[in-house]
């Protein structure tokens, strides 16, 4: 099986890659009940960003390390900065009296 960048097979395995890490990565910051160990959340996503990033290294071409380190960095980075925003229209709701 060639891999080589643009071959079918690394473009298929790579968007599988980047589909299966942003649903683990949906899954995981949605059942995130926050009791507490808020701490915690952006561990969680790690693993995933890292399947983001290996898969976008197979289908863009870049450096499998530097893709892996990317996406392990900024995944998380993403999810809580989305959590801070969820938490801020919350606050503000209940101020509202919504």
């Amino acid at each position: 099986m060639d891999l080589s960048v643009g071959s079918p097979a690394a473009v298929a395995i790579g968007l599988v890659l980047v589909v299966l890490g942003a649903f683990g990565a949906s899954v995981a910051a949605r059942s995130f009940d926050g009791g507490g160990a808020a701490w915690r959340f952006p561990l969680r996503l790690v693993p995933f960003g890292v399947l983001i990033g290996g898969g976008a290294a197979l289908v863009r071409g870049w450096d499998l390390g530097a893709g892996v380190l990317v996406g392990a960095l900024l995944v998380p980075l993403v999810g809580t900065a989305g959590r801070l925003v969820e938490v801020r229209r919350h606050r503000a709701r209940r101020e509202r009296g919504e």
